[in-house]
């Protein structure tokens, strides 16, 4: 239990420090850049097809269930709902957690056990300022971005089973989804975004920075972000939809 405890510590402990800590932001920019492309463009592929199956799969479960109990437009409101809410959010940050936290966690771990950490701190030259902080502001950005791909690519994915399977008309299920769209939820969803984006950096770069010497250090450290990263979304997941349910 206190391992646990202090590993969440540290978490936010990396988290804080390395967001209003003093910042020399102009060499950072290009840092910040390639972590964007790194975090977000390199992680496009995994994201899509996770969300379009992630709809199909969702409307069929949705349709096999209630298809024989309500009208089908309302089936597009359940997928209008459940994509922008809870699926978008959740389905695209999981996903990016493999792709791009596990590849930080990897990054920074296998230099600490090459001492590149220490090289670094012998040069004056902060770890959290040069390392953590570019993917830090990376992830605030690419994950709300990846949110929004991913929620687009559930509807797609739902469009796909509802039009060209169960031949439900185009223009009804378009009407669906917009006359059931509301700014707060998609708001919410962008929200989630960046908190479940500043969690999982931080995750991925605490453990990263404190991995044990050798290969199983770095196994360690990368299967433990993973879990403490799916984790912690979960349990944000929940404080923050019992927030919004304040004005929704």
């Amino acid at each position: 239990m206190n391992f646990v405890v202090n590993n969440i510590g540290g978490i936010f402990y990396v988290m804080f420090y390395s967001i209003f800590k003093k910042h020399n932001i102009g060499y950072k920019i290009e840092l910040t850049f390639r972590e964007i492309v790194r975090t977000g463009i390199e992680s496009i592929g995994v994201v899509a097809i996770a969300s379009i199956l992630g709809g199909l799969i969702a409307v069929f479960l949705i349709e096999q269930r209630l298809g024989s109990y309500i009208p089908q437009f309302y089936i597009t409101e359940a997928i209008s709902k459940s994509v922008i809410i809870e699926l978008g959010a959740l389905g695209a940050s999981i996903a990016l957690v493999g792709r791009a936290g596990t590849r930080i966690t990897a990054e920074i771990a296998t230099m600490k056990v090459n001492e590149e950490i220490d090289a670094l701190e012998t040069m004056a030259i902060d770890p959290y300022d040069y390392l953590v902080y570019p993917k830090m502001i990376a992830s605030l950005i690419s994950y709300p971005i990846m949110v929004i791909f991913s929620e687009l690519l559930f509807i797609v994915g739902a469009m796909i089973f509802m039009v060209y399977i169960k031949g439900f008309g185009f223009r009804t299920f378009l009407f669906g989804i917009r006359e059931h769209f509301r700014m707060l939820e998609f708001i919410e969803s962008l929200v989630k975004g960046g908190v479940f984006g500043l969690i999982s950096t931080s995750i991925s770069c605490y453990f990263g920075i404190t991995a044990s010497k050798g290969a199983k250090g770095v196994g360690e450290a990368t299967t433990n972000a993973v879990v403490y990263s799916v984790v912690l979304i979960l349990l944000f997941d929940y404080f923050i939809i019992r927030v919004f349910s304040l004005w929704l």
